[in-house]
C-alpha cells in the first residue's frame, strides 16, 4: 500500500482505495495515461485563470496610475493616499499570482517530461 495523490483534487490518499473521500473521483476508471492527462488540464485550466486574474490586478495599476494623474494635476502637488494604496495592493497582488503561476508553470512541464 502507498500514499499517493488523488488526479482530480490532489489529497493524498492510499493506492488501494478506488474512490476519493474527499472529492468522489473514481481512480478504477482510469489508467495512468488518463490520469496524468487529467492532471495536466487542470494545472492549465489553474494557469489560464491565474493569467485572467493578473490581467485585472495591471488593470487596477493603471487605475491607480489614472487616478494619481487626476488627482494631482499633472504631478503639480502630493496626491491623496488612494492611489498609493491601491498601487501598493496590486503589486502585491501582481506579485503573489505570478508566484503561484511560477510555481503551476513549473509543474506542468514536469508532467510533459514523465
Amino acid at each position: 500500500m502507498a500514499i499517493i495523490e488523488c488526479p482530480k483534487c490532489d489529497s493524498r490518499i492510499s493506492s488501494q482505495v478506488s474512490v476519493c473521500p474527499q472529492c468522489g473521483f473514481q481512480r478504477d476508471e482510469a489508467n495512468e495515461e488518463a490520469l496524468r492527462e487529467i492532471h495536466r488540464r487542470e494545472l492549465r485550466d489553474r494557469i489560464y485563470h491565474l493569467k485572467m486574474v493578473s490581467y485585472g490586478v495591471l488593470t487596477l495599476l493603471l487605475a491607480a496610475f489614472g487616478w494619481y494623474w487626476v488627482e494631482t494635476d499633472s504631478f503639480q502637488y502630493q496626491s491623496p493616499m488612494g492611489p498609493y494604496v491601491l498601487f501598493a495592493a496590486g503589486a502585491i497582488a501582481y506579485l503573489v499570482i505570478r508566484i503561484y503561476l511560477f510555481k503551476f508553470d513549473r509543474a506542468l512541464r514536469r508532467t510533459r517530461r514523465r
